[in-house]
């Protein structure tokens, strides 16, 4: 895992020393730069040691004459059967990392070459004879990596503050980009909150001519849409022998390492089974819990679940009591992201990364199983969404009205839930589905930007995607498709890599291996989730790793109380930080509809919590990157 920059252009070697630095977090353990004067080029590195410890591993690293060069990060996890497949004959390594093997398949097969890789990534790859630089991202999207073309420059980054940090590009604020933020707490991509800024989409990669000085190509290797499993099995022993293999691999592969490794766990499906398959393949695994001892925050403490398992496999197990005395931490780690950001999970995963580093520096996660298996409870809906149309809206209307006055105490999610799927019924899918599970629509959003703009609703993000999926799918494996196209990339892996990036501890997911996803598509959705519980086939497929007390406990999740802190702890940066005077004077938000949010929460007619803590980040983020009125600490 590592932090992979570049720059096109007369390149100043200031400019590139200033990018790589800029990611020395994601790479404490060594870094690098390299310059092609001839070819008008500049390739950084900053390296997180994992395999091959010795210097043989720096990077940017080439092949033997120098003709192809590689900026990494990442794990490919099938470099060694790749590695087989070479012509000895044509090949000699000085390292045994898998970034070599990378340039050696290249060598041999050309851009086919990225369509063979099997693990999580993003890199650069420079062809010095044909003068073309390559970017290319993972299947999932589990590595993040951004790029712009500034003044006939291109310049890209493991994250975005390297390429700010280049001093050639002007922040400036992408309008439809913060408005679609106010619907999802995240940015969708391939769009960023800075305007010419982009992310490379998941599976694809950029193709920059270096002579022309332009991209030639952006093309997907790898889509989801085009996957030809149009066939569902219904043979769900066949599935499981199917499902059971896969996983295993997938885990045995991603357990290799040359630094120690461990695993995140909760009490949940997916991290028993990740810690369970870890077991069957080593006498010591190490496993890392949260622990919380604030009563708001009894019901998402798995301390007993995550012990059952932990006991189960011998685990050398560490418990962590999370202090979240200071919420307004939260505000502080946006320079992380670079751009606003919502999920307030981000939180607990920071906490939990700074103290897994502690012991390891590689750590297995349960996420993906979730989207992929039917974890979540807006699946139920999903597979009602023909049904709850029939509902007559002045019904709906009715019961959301007397929903409003019960007031809510933000301990128990039910009433949230109630009132977001009364109020969302939509006859279209796409907007239906954002009401349901995001936070502002476009009418609410109308009320809290004090300027009216020409921007696109929010929902045309989903609608892309949803016109990509084949007609024969049902609608549990759409909405799943959907999740794993956008929410999972931009929102969840995102805080995952970020947060635990932070404290250069690498974070592997095996349910994201390319080939259980495939496997994931062909199941139909009722052997997912039914009336039996969520995630069935995971547990018939991988109940002799769960003990059984874990089996049919209710999903928790892993978050914060922010409706609780948005009442108390955090509701009084709205004064400090957001006064009469500075909203108006900046011209973004109307004052008077942030006060009617604040004062539905405070009488819990409305949990709004979500929707205040986003303005909060939003405003922190105004600060820190557009008036640089909030110092950069990073």
């Amino acid at each position: 895992m590592c932090g992979i920059c570049g720059i096109t252009g007369n390149v100043d070697p200031n400019v590139i020393e200033r990018m790589t630095f800029s990611l020395t977090h994601r790479g404490p353990d060594d870094g690098g730069t390299e310059i092609f004067p001839n070819h008008k080029l500049a390739l950084g590195h900053r390296r997180l040691s994992i395999i091959d410890l010795s210097t043989s591993g720096r990077q940017p690293m080439s092949n033997e004459d120098g003709t192809v060069w590689i900026s990494f990060n990442g794990e490919i996890y099938n470099y060694r059967e790749l590695k087989a497949e070479l012509d000895p004959q044509r090949h000699s390594f000085a390292s045994q990392t898998d970034s070599e093997v990378l340039l050696h398949l290249y060598e041999e097969r050309g851009v086919e070459s990225f369509k063979l890789l099997n693990g999580m990534f993003a890199f650069a790859l420079f062809d010095a004879r044909r003068e073309r630089l390559f970017l290319v991202r993972d299947h999932l999207g589990v590595k993040p990596l951004y790029y712009a073309e500034v003044n006939g420059q291109l310049l890209f980054g493991s994250e975005i503050k390297a390429i700010l940090a280049a001093g050639v590009y002007s922040p400036e604020i992408d309008w439809q980009s913060a408005h679609d933020f106010f619907s999802f707490l995240y940015v969708p991509a391939p769009q960023t909150i800075f305007r010419g800024i982009h992310a490379l989409p998941p599976a694809h990669w950029l193709e920059y001519d270096l002579r022309a000085r332009r991209v030639e190509k952006l093309e997907p290797y790898w889509q989801i849409a085009d996957w030809k499993f149009g066939d569902i099995k219904t043979d769900e022993r066949e599935l499981q022998v199917e499902l059971r293999r896969l996983m295993t691999d997938a885990v045995e592969k991603q357990m290799m390492a040359d630094v120690p490794l461990g695993a995140f766990l909760s009490g949940g499906v997916d991290s028993n089974v990740i810690v369970g398959l870890m077991a069957s393949q080593s006498k010591q695994v190490k496993t890392f819990t949260v622990l919380f001892d604030e009563p708001e925050m009894t019901y998402y403490d798995e301390r007993a679940e995550a012990k059952r398992v932990a006991d189960k496999f011998a685990t050398e197990h560490h418990e962590l009591t999370i202090d979240l005395s200071r919420p307004e931490e939260m505000l502080d780690l946006i320079e992380h992201f670079d751009q606003p950001f919502g999920n307030t999970t981000f939180f607990l995963t920071y906490l939990l990364s700074q103290y897994t580093r502690e012991s390891v520096t590689v750590a297995l996660s349960g996420a993906g199983g979730d989207e992929l298996f039917g974890g979540y409870p807006r699946y139920r809906a999903v597979q009602a969404m023909k049904y709850l149309r029939l509902i007559p809206r002045v019904a709906a209307k009715a019961a959301l009205a007397a929903l409003s006055f019960q007031k809510d105490d933000f301990n128990d999610r039910r009433l949230h839930r109630a009132r977001a799927l009364l109020a969302g019924l939509d006859s279209d899918p796409a907007r239906q589905y954002l009401k349901w599970v995001y936070y502002l629509d476009e009418e609410r959003k109308a009320k809290l930007f004090s300027k009216a703009g020409s921007n696109q609703a929010s929902h045309r993000v989903l609608q892309n995607h949803l016109n990509n999926i084949p007609a024969n799918w049902d609608d549990g494996n759409r909405f799943s498709y959907l999740d794993v196209e956008t929410f999972l990339p931009d929102n969840l892996l995102e805080y995952s890599d970020k947060m635990s990036m932070a404290w250069a501890l690498e974070l592997r997911v095996p349910f994201l291996d390319p080939r259980v996803v495939e496997v994931a598509f062909q199941i139909p959705f009722s052997m997912k989730l039914n009336r039996a519980g969520s995630k069935m086939i995971l547990r018939k497929t991988f109940a002799d790793l769960i003990p059984p007390e874990n089996l049919n406990a209710p999903k928790k999740g892993f978050n914060v109380p922010l409706g609780g802190w948005m009442r108390t702890k955090l509701d009084r940066f709205f004064d400090e930080l957001l006064p009469r005077d500075y909203v108006r004077r900046e011209g973004i938000f109307d004052y008077n509809y942030i006060q009617q949010l604040r004062e539905e929460h405070r009488r819990g007619r409305r949990d709004n919590a979500y929707e205040l803590f986003a303005i909060l980040i939003f405003d922190t983020w105004y600060r820190k990157y557009i008036t640089r009125t909030l110092p950069m600490t990073m």
